[in-house]
């Protein structure tokens, strides 16, 4: 049977991403992957029974279940099988690792469910509200986006042209008799007019970084890392909104990634009034904030991939560090007393900062005295960034 034969239309670029990695690995590694993605019986399948079912569990965005525990003879996972898992994970912006799996039980995030849409509800487009968020895949036919605390279904059918990890401004109305929301209109697109909006992919090298801009009085080059010296990045608020507003003169996104805020923090932020806040709130479990991470990071790269440019300000990443860290509890610390899942995730914050002919993501990374004792905040942030 050939490797090619399990074919599917209409995947999204994440999915074809997910397939050409998926048909280009050997039996054994399939068989590997098909059991943590649930299969029952993976040493009878054939090679292209192992592609599809995995695919099927891509494409329908279900989370993984933890692997049952059985009698018998013990399984065998391959040693490269959980690097395999880590790049679906990065493409997908879902957790597939096997570290994960063992946490799932306990970390009670809160699940995204919808019932069914009632058309002759949504015809009335009854209590119409503004919403923004980052898209995620939730189903096969569906997507979703969290605006504000609401959960907002998206029809894949009704608008065909959003990708995941695309960041919508429009209106939702009631769905149902439950007040479930649907998306009804798009207004923007990446911080685009919908009518301005293109998605096509921009594929060019990288460059080294030579843009420079005027912030307060100090030059920074477009596309390269930088630590401010701050515990806070609120620590100096008007400069922060003078930076912000900066950017935007120069139509770059800017986007914040802020750890352990509480809520008096979180209204201090609005006012810098970034394009995107992502605050990891201080309530907020391991798991969401693993989950919050996974997204941002593949947001900044969907803005670059389609020429983009984006400002990344990042806040307080040695209690990231720490946080997630509890969230792979069950892997070895390895890595400067850390573990590898959490490393890998500052590395792919870090190595956000890039220049193309074309996009620039610059990255501010907040530092403060207490910071430089975390050997791995010192190797992985503070010997690759320049000071502010």
């Amino acid at each position: 049977m050939s490797k090619t034969q399990v074919t599917y239309e209409n995947l999204t670029r994440a999915q074809e991403r997910s397939y050409n990695l998926i048909v280009g690995l050997g039996i054994y590694e399939l068989r590997s992957i098909a059991r943590v993605f649930g299969d029952n019986s993976p040493t009878t399948s054939k090679r292209n029974d192992h592609i599809k079912f995995i695919m099927d569990k891509i494409i329908s965005g279900e989370d993984l279940q933890p692997i049952p525990i059985r009698q018998g003879r013990p399984y065998k996972i391959l040693s490269n099988v959980e690097s395999i898992l880590e790049e679906l994970s990065a493409i997908n912006g879902k957790d597939y690792t096997l570290k994960s799996l063992t946490n799932k039980q306990n970390d009670n995030v809160r699940a995204i469910g919808f019932r069914q849409v009632e058309i002759d509800i949504v015809k009335q487009k009854l209590f119409p509200i503004k919403v923004r968020g980052v898209v995620i895949n939730h189903s096969v036919n569906n997507f979703y986006l969290t605006s504000e605390n609401i959960d907002v279904l998206i029809e894949k059918k009704t608008f065909p042209n959003l990708e995941q990890f695309d960041y919508v401004e429009g209106t939702a109305v009631i769905m149902n008799e439950n007040n479930e929301y649907i998306l009804d209109e798009v207004e923007r697109v990446n911080f685009t007019d919908i009518q301005k909006y293109s998605s096509k992919i921009i594929s060019q090298e990288l460059v080294l970084p030579s843009k420079k801009i005027s912030l307060s009085s100090k030059e920074a080059v477009l596309g390269q890392r930088y630590l401010i010296g701050a515990s806070k990045l609120t620590d100096n608020l008007e400069n922060l909104k003078k930076m912000v507003s900066e950017f935007k003169k120069n139509n770059i996104v800017t986007m914040a990634l802020v750890a352990n805020t509480m809520f008096d923090d979180y209204l201090l932020l609005q006012k810098a009034q970034f394009d995107n806040l992502c605050v990891l709130k201080f309530d907020d479990k391991p798991a969401d904030y693993s989950k919050k991470i996974n997204i941002f990071i593949n947001q900044v790269k969907r803005l670059n991939e389609i020429g983009k440019s984006v400002a990344v300000f990042v806040q307080d990443i040695v209690t990231i560090i720490h946080i997630l860290d509890s969230y792979y509890d069950g892997s070895a610390k390895t890595y400067f007393n850390h573990t590898e899942e959490t490393a890998s995730l500052v590395k792919d914050i870090i190595m956000l900062a890039k220049a193309t002919s074309s996009m620039t993501t610059t990255l501010f990374v907040t530092n403060d005295a207490t910071d430089n004792n975390d050997l791995l905040y010192m190797t992985f942030v503070n010997k690759v960034s320049h000071k502010l």
